[in-house]
């Protein structure tokens, strides 16, 4: 397949940004999913009425008792922790088959919430915040699997790396044979110097090995997530970025380059986001048919739609 025809990541996400599905019969609504419907596919899960919960319900959340986290009803007169195992576990087994790119699961949810659920002491109090009883088993399932919560997507720098990591692996769903992957590993270059520039250049020697061997495609994969899921450092970015300016600065004058360079300067001081450079280079690129530079993916890693007004520092 043509690795460089437009993408559709395949997204499991939290049911209730979409249809009436709540405790309270009602649904979330919500900018970001509603755009994500537009530009990947999406398969919803509400594991509370998956497991057989009305609409409307009694709440419920999640208790710590006798050392041990269970899901039961707000009352405590019913424990719903075998209840929510059995569904996560039969949900999940029938996902490996079609695995999906990525996850957005509902913030503070008791089952879906990732990182932010309350767990109370049966007295009521707070005693943390964990992971949702369904959230919990997806994170063991699913582990290589991005996922995230559309509160923790509202942060830009979570917001660019979780969607670049999502569209590169539906990208490489499309990598079948051998001059795939290297396309692939050619538009990918500068992103992955970005991220990690020790695992791009292994990367590089994998791509470089005869042959394409199913071993080589799942190896790849594998470098690939862990590199697209390094945290951005200013000193790696900025070195990417002079690096794709390197093909671009014969093409521009003096006041452009010193242009640049200043723009440059003030994105490492923390004044212009990453957003406004990466503008600057494409544009360059296009205008002087840099072929080499204009599709790489540093320059537009997932639909501009997905990111109005993000600055990322």
């Amino acid at each position: 397949m043509e690795i460089n025809s437009e993408v559709r990541p395949k997204l499991l996400v939290s049911r209730c940004f979409f249809e009436a599905v709540r405790y309270d019969g009602g649904k979330i609504k919500d900018d970001l999913m509603d755009k994500l419907s537009r530009c990947c596919d999406v398969e919803m899960v509400c594991p509370e009425v998956g497991m057989g919960l009305p609409v409307p319900r009694e709440p419920i959340d999640l208790f710590l008792v006798n050392g041990e986290v269970r899901l039961m009803n707000k009352s405590r007169t019913e424990d719903l922790t075998e209840r929510m195992r059995t569904f996560a576990s039969a949900f999940l087994e029938s996902l490996k088959k079609d695995e999906p790119d990525g996850i957005v699961l509902k913030a503070k949810s008791p089952s879906c919430g990732f990182r932010d659920a309350k767990l109370f002491h049966l007295k009521g109090n707070v005693v943390s915040r964990t992971n949702g009883a369904f959230a919990s088993k997806v994170l063991e399932a699913l582990p290589d699997i991005p996922l995230e919560s559309e509160r923790r997507l509202t942060n830009a720098r979570i917001r660019f790396d979780f969607f670049s990591t999502v569209f590169a692996l539906a990208r490489y769903r499309k990598v079948v044979k051998k001059k795939d992957l290297v396309e692939f590993h050619r538009r990918y270059k500068f992103l992955l110097l970005a991220k990690n520039e020790k695992i791009a250049r292994e990367m590089g020697k994998l791509v470089a090995e005869k042959g394409f061997s199913v071993e080589q495609r799942n190896l790849y994969r594998t470098l690939l997530l862990k590199a697209l899921m390094t945290p951005f450092k200013k000193s790696r970015v900025i070195n990417a970025i002079l690096h794709i300016y390197g093909f671009l600065k014969n093409h521009i004058g003096k006041e452009e380059k010193a242009y640049f360079i200043d723009l440059l300067e003030s994105y490492a001081e923390g004044h212009v986001s990453l957003q406004t450079i990466i503008a600057v280079l494409k544009a360059w690129a296009l205008s002087y048919n840099v072929e080499y530079i204009k599709d790489q993916m540093f320059l537009e890693p997932y639909p501009k739609a997905l990111e109005p007004n993000v600055r990322i520092s």
